[in-house]
């Protein structure tokens, strides 16, 4: 998910956390239905504080799962905070079942952790009565017990084996150890839905973040699933296995105009740039029309490159650079070695190469 319209928490060891714009609208919601309540002020404001304290239990439960999996060589890119909870995003998890497993284990431990130290705050230092105590709105005195109550929850319904939840990755690496990860995905994705559908249905009468969390597990169950076919399909190539060496070429003082011209008649998504025999950047057909627009013919190539583009070596592996193509969605990779522009990289020519696999297996 992109996080452009998002603010930055920091970096607890090194790993950026910032919370979506959207988040907002929790915040809303939260303040309207307290209001439709006939709450005070005070007791909003306290609403809204546990709002934030959850959420921090969520951060922490997010940087379980990352660390974890940062110390079994994956890498996480950074987390995200959302009304419906926090995600890590990793551009490589770790694969074996044990390692995969200690990964989806790890957030929901955070919780556990946090639930027990709570209670033994509350044990030596506020002790409580729940018999007497009121739990209609969140209060200073409720405010512990209600904030070790929702750790405990988002233990229990991280669990729900409904991939690619916790307890989804939890079952997908448990399955992992007798079969195929491909295989044991498509079995988590097929029992994720399910339960995605029954939190749709659900949440339509009970709540309505119900039906986000349900489209949420659809969709993700949908996508990381290909990414693993995606994945099985490359595994065994790595770039110089499959670079295209018959690649177009333009040099940055050339005009949009000679791009044009020459567009139709290239077979890639547009050209490798180059200054002074040294590769500058990339111009895909995209940019060739939005430099026309705003520059016209005879504008520079080097006022419309993408020079963000950055070239991956021969021997790197196929879906690894797969993947970070779609994550960063660029087009067309140029494939250097010893400052050498050996070919490039086509995501059309890669995608076809993975049907190609997919009808072989």
């Amino acid at each position: 998910m992109k996080t452009r319209y998002a603010l930055s928490l920091g970096k607890p060891f090194g790993i950026k956390v910032k919370v979506h714009w959207t988040f907002i609208f929790l915040i809303a919601w939260i303040v309207i239905v307290s209001l439709n309540r006939g709450l005070e002020t005070p007791q909003i404001l306290m609403h809204v504080l546990f709002v934030f304290a959850l959420f921090f239990c969520v951060v922490l439960h997010e940087l379980g799962h990352s660390l974890t999996a940062i110390k079994f060589g994956g890498n996480v890119t950074g987390i995200t905070l959302l009304p419906i909870g926090g995600m890590a995003h990793m551009t490589k998890m770790p694969e074996k079942p044990k390692e995969e497993f200690l990964v989806s284990a790890a957030g929901p431990l955070v919780n556990v952790v946090i639930a027990i130290l709570i209670w033994i705050y509350l044990a030596l230092f506020q002790p409580v009565n729940l018999e007497e105590m009121k739990f209609v709105a969140i209060t200073r005195e409720n405010f512990l017990v209600m904030l070790m109550a929702a750790n405990i929850f988002i233990v229990v319904f991280n669990l729900i084996p409904a991939f690619p939840m916790d307890g989804g990755r939890l079952f997908r690496a448990a399955l992992s150890i007798k079969m195929k990860r491909v295989d044991a995905t498509r079995i988590a994705k097929d029992i994720g839905q399910i339960f995605a559908i029954f939190f749709i249905l659900a949440g339509l009468f009970i709540n309505p973040f119900l039906v986000i969390i349900g489209i949420f597990i659809l969709l993700g169950a949908k996508g990381e699933y290909e990414m693993i076919q995606y994945q099985d399909a490359l595994k065994q190539f790595s770039v110089e296995d499959v670079l295209n060496k018959n690649f177009a070429e333009l040099d940055m003082e050339d005009t949009l105009g000679d791009a044009a011209q020459k567009l139709i008649h290239i077979p890639d998504n547009g050209f490798v740039i180059k200054s002074e025999g040294k590769y500058k950047g990339i111009l895909t057909k995209n940019e060739i029309i939005n430099g026309l627009n705003n520059l016209g013919k005879e504008g520079k190539i080097k006022d419309a490159v993408n020079t963000d583009v950055e070239p991956v070596k021969p021997n790197a592996k196929l879906f690894d650079v797969f993947q970070d193509m779609n994550r960063k969605r660029n087009y067309l990779v140029p494939v250097i070695s010893k400052d050498e522009i050996l070919g490039v990289l086509d995501i059309d020519n890669l995608k076809e190469l993975i049907l190609i696999q997919r009808a072989i297996r």
